[in-house]
């Protein structure tokens, strides 16, 4: 397209209303390809044909117009990368671009050029050396030095080039022969897909920041009508927020408090330690100054990074807590269940209902055992049951009971009195059961528990008290139990390694976690989720690599379920980061596959329609994410839609 045809549409973009995804095509025919796949798709997706010149003031003008999300192959792809701060999705050419290429290249004899922007490809050389072509590679960055890529394949003898636009431009001064490449429409359709994902995060990142400046302004609103004390710091370390409840409290110094570092203001709030660890304190007792005060501690977390610590306080005396209040506080390591069932990702059957079950159980006071595989998320479910139970309200501890002594876990469980008066005696300590008075105990890996510590649960529960380790007199208690075990419970029991009589105390309800491999297209969403934390902001830039390492992970078998797609995902992450190719990533996993032949054609021949609606149910309806669980493309994903005529509206 011509400057006079530029211009006139870097004028019109001023007063035109755009869709937030644009492609910028150098060529027609590469546009008309996008506004097929566009039309096909029903994508809202603007098209702009333009010379790499005027790509940047037109894509700044587009900008303004509330493109979030900008399309362009080549030069012009690393030209917007370079000077504009937002989403660029790169149209790559791959093999099958280079193919109609070397079909010309046949009748041409001589010298020939091929032109790259950053590296050559290996496959360009390697097809060469098939065809017999006499053939010189030159790469360039940029502008800056394409030229002087053309200038020295003219003097290296070449007379005729294949490669991108900015090298075509220069080829026409130098009266050079030239080929220029164009994408195929699968090209051309990943990148699509990959902006619609990118811009679905984008989206879902700012309405995050709305929520987050709505919280805010809440924040400011009833921050002066609380009774409680109130203290924030950003991610400096910095005070941003006193309230003057806080200053009646506690025992501050250096008035004005804000801007300043929190330990010149406060040296004993601990709110340091959180803004490191990221992790929560609550309901813990604290002396300041000469009152005891309650305090909890809590992270704020913005896209998975800490931005700040706020902090709440109040006098323990105006709060009047019980006696087994107060003794919880001292001991406030999980004493807060973590997971809630929104936590839990899963959209296949077997998850829901496992999810379904959970939440029918949380609402009776019944114990539970949950049995499942290894790295399942057992756990989870037993903290998620916790949050969701009438007892939410009350402490919430766990014990693993694998890999201990018999002495050491009865020691947990009953605690113990002082064992006199002698100089260093170890003072008096409450066990497990009584710090969770009123609320939930989590006996994890339960089958796992020496006989004798069974023997002590089990006495435990039967008479619902206990009696310190040299103690006089019995507590009582009142305690729900989660239990988790392997698979192998009923076999333990069967040979005497577990007692019968405690197995039927703690399964009064029974809760199946199924294992990954039997969810479907679970592991394709719980490792969007987990690789989105890794990342964060960044993971658009690794997104086409993450789906390249996702149809590895197609066939795969979990056998370590969740925990081992966790160090899958985090593995993969760091080789990523460390700018690592995927085909050597690849090298490094392990073979693990269910299936042999992963052509698509195999794979459609063996789909059914159950297959299909999973991948859509999981996706929600997502059209590129259903496909890549499937392991090809959307368009034949509407193939095979149409021949098991399923049929579905709202397709993103």
């Amino acid at each position: 397209m011509g400057s006079n045809t530029d211009e006139s549409l870097y004028r019109s973009v001023k007063h035109c209303t755009m869709n937030q995804i644009l492609f910028i095509s150098p060529s027609e025919q590469g546009a008309n390809k996008a506004r097929d796949i566009i039309f096909r798709h029903h994508m809202k997706v603007d098209v702009w044909v333009g010379s790499w010149e005027n790509a940047r003031n037109y894509a700044e003008q587009a900008i303004k117009q509330g493109v979030k999300v900008i399309i362009s192959r080549g030069g012009t792809a690393a030209l917007l990368r370079h000077s504009l701060d937002t989403a660029i999705i790169k149209v790559r050419f791959t093999s099958a671009a280079y193919l109609e290429a070397f079909e010309r290249l046949r009748s041409v004899e001589g010298k020939i050029a091929f032109f790259v922007l950053d590296t050559m490809p290996g496959f360009i050389s390697h097809f060469c050396k098939l065809l017999n072509i006499d053939a010189c590679y030159y790469s360039y960055t940029g502008d800056q030095d394409v030229e002087e890529a053309v200038k020295k394949a003219k003097a290296d003898g070449c007379h005729f080039g294949v490669g991108g636009v900015l090298a075509k431009n220069y080829a026409r001064i130098y009266d050079f022969s030239y080929y220029t490449l164009e994408n195929t429409e699968d090209e051309i359709e990943l990148a699509l897909d990959s902006a619609q994902q990118t811009l679905s995060s984008i989206i879902q990142e700012e309405k995050h920041h709305r929520e987050l400046q709505l919280k805010l302004e809440q924040y400011e609103a009833v921050l002066n009508y609380t009774h409680d004390g109130i203290l924030a710091i950003n991610k400096e370390g910095n005070i941003v927020v006193v309230n003057k409840q806080a200053e009646e409290i506690l025992p501050l110094k250096n008035k004005p408090y804000e801007g300043k570092y929190i330990e010149e203001v406060f040296p004993a709030s601990k709110l340091s330690s959180v803004l490191r660890t990221g992790e929560k304190e609550m309901d813990e007792l604290m002396k300041a100054g000469n009152v005891i005060i309650n305090t909890n501690r809590i992270p704020i977390m913005i896209d998975g990074k800490i931005e700040g610590v706020v902090a709440t306080f109040k006098d323990v005396d105006s709060i009047r807590n019980s006696e087994q209040k107060i003794r919880s506080n001292l001991h406030k390591r999980g004493m807060v269940a973590r997971y809630r069932f929104s936590d839990i990702v899963g959209e296949s059957k077997a998850m829901k209902w496992a999810v379904y079950m959970a939440k029918s159980f949380a609402k009776y006071d019944a114990n539970i055992l949950i049995q499942g595989e290894i790295g399942t998320g057992k756990e989870m479910f037993a903290h998620a049951i916790h949050h969701e139970s009438q007892r939410r309200n009350h402490p919430f501890l766990a014990v693993n009971c694998s890999n201990i002594s018999a002495d050491r876990l009865t020691r947990q469980l009953l605690g113990r009195e002082k064992e006199g008066k002698l100089f260093g005696s170890p003072e008096s300590q409450e066990g497990v059961f009584e710090l969770a008075h009123g609320g939930t105990l989590f006996l994890d890996k339960i089958d796992e528990a020496p006989l004798e510590a069974q023997s002590v649960i089990l006495c435990i529960l039967e008479d619902n008290e206990v009696c310190r380790i040299n103690g006089r007199h019995a507590i009582s208690v009142d305690v729900r139990i989660i239990a988790s075990a392997g698979n192998s419970l009923q076999k333990k029991m069967n040979e005497g390694e577990f007692l019968e009589e405690l197995y039927y105390k703690i399964s009064v309800l029974s809760l199946e976690i199924p294992p990954l491999r039997n969810r479907g297209a679970d592991y394709l969403l719980l490792s969007e989720d987990l690789f989105h934390r890794y990342f964060g902001s960044e993971y658009y830039m690794y997104e086409s690599k993450i789906r390249k390492i996702e149809e590895y992970m197609r066939n795969y078998i979990w056998k370590g379920n969740i925990r081992e797609l966790q160090n899958f995902v985090q593995r993969v992450s760091v080789l990523l980061k460390n700018a690592m190719p995927v085909d050597e990533i690849m090298l490094t996993m392990p073979e693990n596959s269910t299936m042999n032949d992963t052509s698509i054609d195999v794979k459609m021949n063996k789909w059914s329609r159950a297959h299909v609606v999973d991948a859509l149910t999981a996706s929600k309806l997502n059209i590129s994410k259903a496909a890549r669980m499937l392991g090809c493309s959307r368009g034949t994903l509407y193939k095979k839609m149409n021949e098991l005529n399923i049929k579905i509206s709202n397709i993103e």
